[in-house]
């Protein structure tokens, strides 16, 4: 299991490759959204890779950390402060994170790991459960 400090350095060569190429990566196997979120202690804005999935119209992400034992500081975040920015593609929009509970949970999961094999070995890392993140606000792509 990579670092703290290896999840960062691979995190920021992923953030610019994403505004540099437009929302395009070409080193990851499924669809990337940078989260910007408000620490929850320290208050600072700070901007995360994260897998999504789409739901109609709706956009989610999963708190995986590529099945680390403890939940990404992102979620932490945005349970202390559910404002966040989204950038998707080439555009950015203000957004609430919801999580998602019970059934909701378990379907929006479903769908990801269905759609992107990497969360089901992501899974298999770990014992927790992984959390579901709706972004109010985020148009889901054509």
């Amino acid at each position: 299991m990579p670092t703290d400090e290896e999840f960062l350095a691979y995190n920021q060569g992923v953030i610019r490759e994403f505004r540099e190429n437009g929302g395009v990566l070409s080193q990851l196997p499924f669809p990337v959204v940078l989260l910007t979120t408000t620490g929850a202690r320290t208050g600072r804005r700070t901007t995360t890779p994260v897998g999504f999935g789409v739901d109609g119209g709706r956009v989610f992400v999963v708190a995986s950390k590529a099945g680390a034992p403890a939940h990404p500081a992102w979620f932490h975040n945005v349970r202390a402060n559910p404002a966040v920015t989204v950038e998707l593609g080439g555009s950015s929009y203000e957004a609430r994170a919801v999580i998602a509970e019970g059934d909701e949970r378990d379907r929006l999961y479903g769908l990801i790991a269905a759609q992107v094999p990497a969360f089901g070995e992501y899974e298999k890392n770990t014992d927790r459960t992984f959390p579901v993140v709706v972004l109010e606000g985020v148009p889901a792509p054509a």
